[in-house]
């Protein structure tokens, strides 16, 4: 074999090495490509749940700004995708299943002021049912009439504590669940104190129900 030939030959397997470097790097930057645009739709589709989260954490932290009872209901935006939304006392959580990359996407947010999150099997799951269970309870239902007395507060206070610790920890198991076509009831309610000297005393707190 002459030298030219052998180094056709070399020039030709050179050649071809390099051919197919140039082929797995053009892949690779193709697909790092693709990866991109697959994590960043999954970005968008993230902070379009925190979004949804926040709005709904915003409004319960406004309503607990109230300085008077009250009563909003609460729709979920809706969208051309399908999510579904936890509430617990602490957090709101939005997932979707439309993502690239991971099929699941979380959005979750924390509530800065815990509220009382209720179901219908907690004995009460409203300012109503609050004031007709403190009545029946404590012998005074705790409203501007009918305000709780020195003597029980101390208990009653110890209740409503003991009661938020309770709720956090089963609704932490088992969270309220909604979605776009299921209302939340947000709703702010006081509990009045009459203090020994004859002073009023009262404390905010938010309930969140999903049943009327």
């Amino acid at each position: 074999m002459s030298e030219s030939v052998f180094l056709d030959d070399k020039r030709g397997v050179l050649s071809w090495l390099l051919t197919q470097v140039a082929l797995l790097m053009a892949a690779g930057v193709l697909i790092g490509a693709i990866a991109g645009i697959a994590f960043y739709a999954d970005w968008q589709k993230e902070a379009e749940a925190r979004n949804i989260a926040l709005n709904f954490v915003a409004t319960v932290e406004s309503m607990d700004l109230r300085e008077f009872p009250g009563e909003i209901v609460y729709t979920f935006p809706s969208k051309s995708y399908h999510y579904e939304v936890e509430i617990s006392t602490d957090y709101v959580t939005v997932t979707r299943e439309d993502g690239t990359i991971k099929n699941k996407i979380f959005g979750r947010e924390a509530f800065i002021v815990k509220p009382y999150v209720r179901t219908l099997a907690q004995g009460w799951s409203s300012g109503k049912e609050l004031h007709n269970f403190l009545k029946s309870e404590y012998g005074a239902a705790g409203d501007a009439d009918d305000p709780i007395t020195a003597s029980q507060k101390k208990e009653v206070v110890s209740y409503l504590k003991n009661e938020m610790s309770y709720t956090a920890h089963e609704i932490s198991v088992d969270p309220i669940k909604a979605n776009a076509n299921e209302p939340v009831f947000i709703e702010k309610t006081f509990i009045y104190f009459k203090e020994k000297g004859g002073d009023i005393e009262r404390k905010g707190i938010v309930i969140i129900h999903r049943e009327v």
